[in-house]
């Protein structure tokens, strides 16, 4: 009876992040966007990936040629950010949300998106957040390989809630889809389940999601996806 409730719930998790992975991609198919680019546009996106996981940092908007930066606008790739090119994952402007990559310090776009920084950047790294709810200081560690060390990772889930208006006259999904997905404390999380308030995700649950979507990224910068 036991193997049948184990066997029943790990087919119910593994169809709830099947979900969520199609249901992000729906919502924002970055990686076919991506994908269909120029091959300059494609070069130049990976370019600045790259320069992100590497310093940590981002690049002005008039390092990449007009044409490139059109296209990569065009399907919401990235994001004038204030001059500088925020780039899923990584965000330019704080968002509540940190990851240690190195010696330095990123800002994620989101809850899924800081889970993926590790995979793509081919490096440890330590995510900082506040309770989206409650405040409370939520740390986790992921490994290079985009997998989670197992301090904290019980006392954090991820919430995903309906999406908010674009702000600033702008419908990129830094300004509607990734307000919606915040990290949030196991009581909080437990208060949200009842209240049916949004979807809650294991933090193994969303880093499946996290490595599944932005997969391409790594694979466009040549790192073994395994």
């Amino acid at each position: 009876m036991i193997r049948h409730q184990d066997d029943e719930s790990r087919l119910h998790s593994r169809q709830k992040v099947e979900a969520a992975i199609a249901r992000l991609r729906d919502r924002f198919p970055l990686e076919s966007g991506v994908m269909a680019l120029s091959s300059h546009a494609l070069e130049d996106y990976r370019r600045l990936i790259d320069h992100w996981c590497d310093t940590a940092s981002p690049l002005a908007t008039d390092v990449l040629s007009p044409e490139s930066l059109y296209a990569l606008l065009a399907i919401d790739a990235v994001v004038d950010q204030s001059g500088q090119l925020g780039c899923y994952p990584f965000s330019v402007l704080p968002t509540g949300i940190q990851v240690q990559l190195g010696d330095r310090s990123v800002h994620a776009m989101c809850a899924i998106d800081a889970l993926a920084v590790s995979r793509v950047s081919g490096q440890a790294t330590q995510i900082v957040a506040p309770c989206a709810l409650c405040d409370t200081q939520l740390a986790l560690r992921m490994r290079a390989n985009g997998s989670l060390h197992e301090a904290m990772m019980h006392e954090t889930a991820v919430l995903w809630t309906d999406e908010t208006q674009g702000s600033c006259g702008t419908n990129a999904c830094c300004n509607t889809l990734c307000p919606s997905i915040r990290f949030v404390c196991r009581s909080c999380a437990e208060i949200e389940s009842k209240d049916h308030e949004g979807d809650i995700f294991t933090v193994p649950q969303a880093a499946v999601v996290a490595n599944a979507f932005f997969g391409f990224q790594a694979r466009l910068r040549g790192l073994e996806i395994g």
